[in-house]
C-alpha cells in the first residue's frame, strides 16, 4: 500500500512535526509513504528520514484571508504539480495534511481516495463544508476537533469522520540531565525554572504566561521564566512588540529568558521544573505531550485538546479559562511540594506513553487506510443490477 502525503507549508509547525514523525514510522506497519511539500525545513527533514519527497509550491492561508482557490490554481500551474506527482506515484490513497493541501489534491482530477486531516479549530466554514463533501475520509486530530467539525459540517458527512489523536516520538523525550540543559541555554542552576513553548500567535496567550510569571515572581523572587517561540510566518510583529513591553513593565527583564531560534523542544524541556500552557481553544496540544513525556509537570488551560490529554491532578493540572492568576497559584503550590510535583510528572509521562505515541497513530492510520481501500473496492465491484 502506497500513501501520498501532501502539505503546502515549508516551515515546521505542530502539524508538520506530526507529519514527519508519522510518515517516518508508517513503513514499520507496512505502509509505503511518498510525500510532496515545498522546499524548506519540512522538505529537508522528510528527506533526511529516508522518504521520497517531491517539491511543490508553498501555499499558506494568511490572516489577511484564505484566498485558497487562487493559490490552489497557482499550485497547479507550478512545474511540479500535484496532479503530475499523483500520475507518477500512482498511490492507493492521498493524505492531505491541511485544508489547503486537501483543496489542491481534490482539484488534481484524480479518482484516488483523498483523506483530509483536520488539525485546526478555526476554519472558513463555507470552504470546510465544501471540502468535507469531497473528502473520502476526514481525520480529526483530537476529540475537540471532532466536536468542532460536528458543529460546522453537514450531518450527511459526519459518518466519514474518524478521530486519530496526535502522538509524539517518545524516544526523543524522557528524564534527562537538568543541570546540563540549563547550562546549554544559559539558565541559572538551583532555582525554579518555569517554561512555555509555542509559536508567537496571539491565541497561544503568551501574555497570560507573562502575567502568571509576574504573580509567581512576587512569591518566589528566585524563579526564572523561559518562553520559547518565534513569529514563524512574520505575521505578528505587533504582538511580539506588545509582549516585549509587557515583560519590561512587569519588572521581569532580569529573570525572563526568551529563546526565539529553537525548533527541538526536547533540548530545553529537561531544564524546566514546570510547564505552563495557557492557550485556549488549542486543537490538540502536542507540546503538552512532549513536556509530559519529558517528565515535566504541566499546567494548562481547561480548553480544547488538553482536556482529553490531561487527567486532572493525575497527569497534569487543568485551570478553568486558563486564568493566569490561578495558573500562578497552582505553580506556587507545586513548587512548594516537590514530591507532589514529581508524582504529577510521573503520571503525565505514563499517560503519554500509554495513549499518545507515534506508534499509536500509525497503527490507527494503517487500520483506517485498509478499511478505506476495502470500502472503495466494494463500491467498485459490479452488482447484479449492473450486469
Amino acid at each position: 500500500m502506497t500513501v501520498f502525503w501532501l502539505d503546502l507549508v515549508s516551515e515546521l509547525g505542530g502539524a508538520q512535526h506530526s507529519m514527519i514523525e508519522v510518515c517516518s514510522a508508517l513503513p514499520s506497519v507496512g505502509v509505503e509513504v511518498v510525500a510532496a511539500v515545498p522546499y524548506g525545513p519540512l522538505f529537508d527533514r522528510l528527506t533526511a528520514a529516508g522518504l521520497k519527497v517531491f517539491p511543490v509550491s508553498p501555499i499558506r492561508a494568511t490572516k489577511r484571508g484564505w484566498g485558497l482557490f487562487t493559490t490552489t490554481a497557482k499550485l497547479l500551474r507550478s512545474p511540479s504539480t500535484v496532479s503530475q506527482i499523483i500520475r507518477t506515484v500512482k498511490p492507493d490513497i492521498i493524505h492531505a495534511n491541511s485544508l489547503p493541501a486537501f483543496l489542491a489534491a481534490s482539484h488534481a482530477g484524480s479518482s484516488i481516495p483523498v483523506i483530509w486531516h483536520v488539525r485546526d479549530l478555526h476554519l472558513p466554514t463555507l470552504v470546510a463544508r465544501e471540502a468535507a463533501k469531497k473528502a473520502t475520509r476526514i481525520i480529526a486530530a483530537s476529540e475537540a476537533i471532532d466536536e468542532y467539525l460536528v458543529d460546522i459540517l453537514s450531518p450527511r458527512v459526519l459518518g466519514r469522520i474518524r478521530i486519530v489523536r496526535n502522538g509524539i516520538d517518545t524516544s526523543r523525550f524522557g528524564p534527562a540531565d537538568k543541570a546540563a540543559a540549563r547550562e546549554r541555554f544559559g539558565l541559572p542552576q538551583n532555582v525554579p525554572v518555569i517554561g512555555m513553548i509555542s509559536h508567537l500567535v496571539p491565541w497561544k496567550r503568551h501574555d497570560a504566561f507573562i502575567e502568571a510569571a509576574a504573580a509567581i515572581q512576587q512569591q518566589r523572587p528566585d524563579a526564572h521564566f523561559v518562553m520559547v517561540g518565534r513569529d514563524l510566518f512574520k505575521e505578528n510583529k505587533r504582538w511580539v512588540s506588545q509582549l516585549e513591553a509587557q515583560i519590561q513593565q512587569a519588572g521581569l527583564s532580569a529573570c525572563f529568558h526568551w529563546i526565539k531560534d529553537l525548533d527541538a523542544s526536547a533540548e530545553i524541556l529537561p531544564a524546566f521544573d514546570l510547564f505552563l500552557h495557557p492557550a485556549q481553544q488549542e486543537p490538540f496540544g502536542r507540546v503538552l505531550c512532549e513536556a509530559m513525556a519529558a517528565n515535566v509537570p504541566v499546567i494548562a488551560a481547561e480548553s480544547g485538546g488538553p482536556v482529553n490529554i490531561i487527567v486532572q491532578r493525575v497527569s497534569g493540572i487543568l485551570v478553568r479559562n486558563g486564568d493566569p492568576q490561578l495558573m500562578a497559584a497552582e505553580s506556587l503550590a507545586l513548587l512548594a511540594d516537590p514530591a507532589g510535583a514529581a508524582k504529577l510528572a510521573q503520571g503525565g509521562r505514563a499517560r503519554v506513553l500509554g495513549q499518545f505515541t507515534t506508534r499509536h497513530v500509525c497503527v490507527q492510520l494503517e487500520n483506517e487506510y485498509r478499511a478505506l481501500l476495502a470500502e472503495v473496492q466494494v463500491k467498485e465491484l459490479p452488482h447484479d443490477d449492473d450486469e
